[in-house]
């Protein structure tokens, strides 16, 4: 039995029709801050609630401060990212700011804060899980999270829970309990909508592939995910014929690349895959304290 390292990344392929439902998923979520989140007061989550925060306190416009703040972020994230997360990223940022900005003309639908909170959080959650499915985002914490996720044990969505949690303290303290509980449920209904695109985004997944080319598929998911995989020798009862088994843990959100890897090297390899609520150790969780 052998484990293949980590190896170091090679140059991503990037697909229209990723970009394509990028920009798409950026526009939704510009029209739910920009239409919804803005009048309704509510401040979203991470960079976007840092900007309505400003825009409520100062007047400033919530598009510019989002485009300004992300500015850094993505310059830090461009040499500690993956660099295909980081260009779609990119583009989702400048699709996002850009849409908000044209945006601006567009008649409130609704004055109604419960609207508001209901709409803002569906489209912003839809927009952002297209994004997500499409190794993409919004950037900001998004970038951050990544970025901390990668040099720490701490898990994306413990640590955007927090930033989170911190914004919503602020707003509590500096604009009141009301938008504080606004931005809570619309947070709540935009995480659950994000979880159900991209398929249950907290969880992870076990694989088990069984293939003639194991070395190959191995280096492949090695290269594109960052992490080692196990490989096994077997041999199936069927016909005798002796085949590699290679075991590793996913991301749910990663498996659409995962398959589109596995199934371009070996068309007839055979995927198992189970849920896994729990992983420790690798880059995924810090082993328990004994």
């Amino acid at each position: 039995m052998k484990s293949t390292g980590n190896i170091k990344k090679s140059h991503p392929a990037y697909k229209l029709k990723d970009i394509l439902l990028i920009i798409l998923g950026s526009f939704i979520v510009a029209v739910g801050v920009q239409l919804f989140y803005v009048p309704g007061n509510i401040l979203g989550g991470g960079i976007t609630a840092i900007s309505i925060m400003l825009h409520i306190m100062t007047g400033s416009n919530v598009a510019i401060t989002t485009f300004i703040l992300n500015i850094p972020i993505l310059a830090l994230g461009y040499f500690l990212v993956n660099r295909q997360f980081m260009i779609y990223s990119t583009l989702g940022m400048i699709g996002m700011t850009g849409f908000m900005k044209l945006l601006e003309v567009v008649p409130i639908p609704s004055d109604s804060l419960f609207t508001c909170i209901v709409s803002g959080g569906l489209l912003v959650g839809c927009g952002g899980g297209i994004m997500l499915k499409c190794n993409g985002s919004g950037a900001g914490t998004d970038v951050i999270c990544r970025i901390i996720n990668k040099y720490t044990s701490f898990q994306i969505g413990s640590i955007s829970l927090s930033i989170n949690a911190v914004l919503v303290m602020l707003a509590a303290f500096s604009l009141g309990l009301d938008i504080a509980i606004a931005t809570i449920t619309t947070l709540f209904i935009t995480t659950r909508v994000v979880n159900y695109i991209v398929d249950g985004l907290n969880y992870k997944r076990m694989v088990l592939i069984i293939t003639d080319k194991g070395d190959e598929i191995a280096v492949a998911l090695s290269e594109e995910f960052g992490r080692g995989v196990t490989i096994s020798h077997v041999t199936g009862a069927y016909l005798g014929k002796e085949k590699s088994q290679i075991m590793c843990t996913i991301n749910i959100h990663e498996t659409p690349r995962l398959k589109k890897i596995v199934l371009g090297l070996d068309s007839q390899a055979f995927i198992s895959m189970f849920e896994s609520t729990s992983v420790i150790g690798s880059s995924f969780k810090s082993k328990l304290n004994k």
